[in-house]
């Protein structure tokens, strides 16, 4: 166990970091790896990966041997010439209509993959917002898959997208 130096009161303590959190299992890899390919996307496709939780997902990219990995940030961009835009947080609603707005785009025909919440009434088969808005915006949803508190949406940007509205 590492011990790291923490400030407290004017002094310096050391303290434990808790244990390194357990690498992903290789199945969860493996899957991912082949949603990224039945998406059409490979080790050169060029990648932007956007949000608070991006810097874990373009190492993890870089790890895995993928070439044309990028980093983009939130808000007003125009970057517009991805083969994929992956945002690995999970987004709300207001969240994910900002970034459609104003954030990085894949190019047309590209992936978008998002995550969003669960809708609260999806066990009675109500609609999804999130799917919706991505339609609205320009996206056709491949793909929905569902965990316990969160779901991904793959999604291609279609020709007839809206343009970007001004920041």
């Amino acid at each position: 166990m590492r011990l790291w130096p923490r400030c407290s009161a004017g002094s310096w303590d050391l303290y434990a970091l808790p244990p390194e959190p357990e690498r992903p299992a290789q199945p969860v890899i493996e899957a991912f790896a082949d949603l990224l390919r039945l998406a059409g996307l490979g080790k050169a496709s060029i990648i932007r990966v956007t949000g608070r939780a991006g810097l874990a997902a373009l190492l993890w990219f870089c790890r895995h041997g993928y070439e044309q990995v990028g980093y983009v940030r939130e808000g007003p961009c125009s970057s517009d010439d991805g083969d994929l835009v992956l945002a690995p947080q999970t987004c709300d609603l207001e969240a994910l209509s900002a970034m459609l707005r104003f954030g990085p785009r894949p190019r047309v025909g590209g992936v978008l993959m998002v995550q969003t919440p669960i809708p609260a009434d999806a066990a009675t088969g109500g609609s999804d917002p999130a799917r919706d808005l991505l339609m609205r915006s320009g996206y056709q949803v491949e793909r929905c898959l569902r965990g316990h508190h969160r779901e991904l949406h793959v999604a291609r940007r279609r020709a007839d997208a809206p343009h970007r509205q001004a920041a």
